[in-house]
């Protein structure tokens, strides 16, 4: 028995409902796509936000909540920041007392050690100004001599000024700059200022210091490493008797 041809047939809208459904099921893979790829200034959409997007005022936005306008709020007057305090004058300021200190720290222990990590931090920060020698005669200073931007006020760390200059007074201007000199106390640690003016007292006392103010075991060392002066052959100085004649003397 054949059954007639609008029995076998699938209803129409059943197949309006199927094509319908597939489009719809197209909807999210797409609005993900789009979302992937796509740029905006705007929060994502989160079903759960887990406080990814905070109604705050970010760093330097404005904020009409306060006089100034300002978001960012200065600290307030006397805070001083955790590890921050600072209290031993000597180890952070170089002072005693409110006067300049003589001698290192208790914190800080001159030695071999320490020499050579001052000479290490010299030769990156101090060189091309000053010069290995401390003359004043770095890259920088040869640079202004034919550049026409102006020229740097650079010390010589031998002078006679710059001697008499205490130990905490060198650390002073090490950490918060001098003249043309700019600070480096956001760029050093304060134990490794401390080595640099260990080194910087070195280079000082290594060119202007009294041999006799010396030990005497000391001067002998440097007696000993002292170069010998080679003399010369007798009878080979000009006008010497007994030496070979020269051109004109043999015409």
């Amino acid at each position: 028995m054949t059954l007639p041809r609008n029995q076998t047939q699938v209803p129409r809208w059943i197949i309006a409902a199927i094509i319908l459904v597939n489009l719809f099921l197209l909807i999210p893979p797409v609005i993900v796509a789009r979302a992937r790829y796509s740029v905006s200034r705007e929060p994502r959409i989160h079903v759960f936000p887990d406080m990814d997007s905070q109604k705050k005022f970010k760093a330097q936005s404005a904020n009409p909540l306060f006089a100034d306008g300002r978001g960012m709020r200065l600290p307030v007057p006397g805070t001083v920041a955790r590890g921050e305090l600072r209290a031993d004058e000597h180890y952070y300021w170089g002072t005693v007392e409110g006067k300049w200190a003589v001698s290192f720290p208790a914190q800080v222990t001159v030695n071999n050690e320490l020499l050579d990590r001052g000479r290490d931090r010299f030769a990156i920060y101090c060189t091309p100004c000053h010069g290995l020698s401390g003359h004043g005669d770095g890259m920088v200073q040869r640079r202004t001599e034919f550049a026409d931007y102006g020229a740097w006020a650079i010390g010589d760390l031998t002078a006679e000024k710059a001697l008499a200059y205490p130990i905490g007074q060198v650390f002073n201007i090490i950490s918060y700059g001098i003249n043309t000199m700019p600070p480096y106390g956001s760029q050093v640690p304060v134990e490794d200022r401390w080595a640099l003016v260990s080194w910087v007292k070195t280079l000082q006392a290594s060119q202007s210091v009294n041999i006799t103010s010396l030990p005497a075991e000391v001067q002998q060392r440097l007696e000993a490493s002292r170069p010998q002066e080679v003399e010369e052959p007798k009878g080979t100085g000009d006008g010497e008797k007994g030496g070979s004649a020269g051109p004109e003397e043999g015409k």
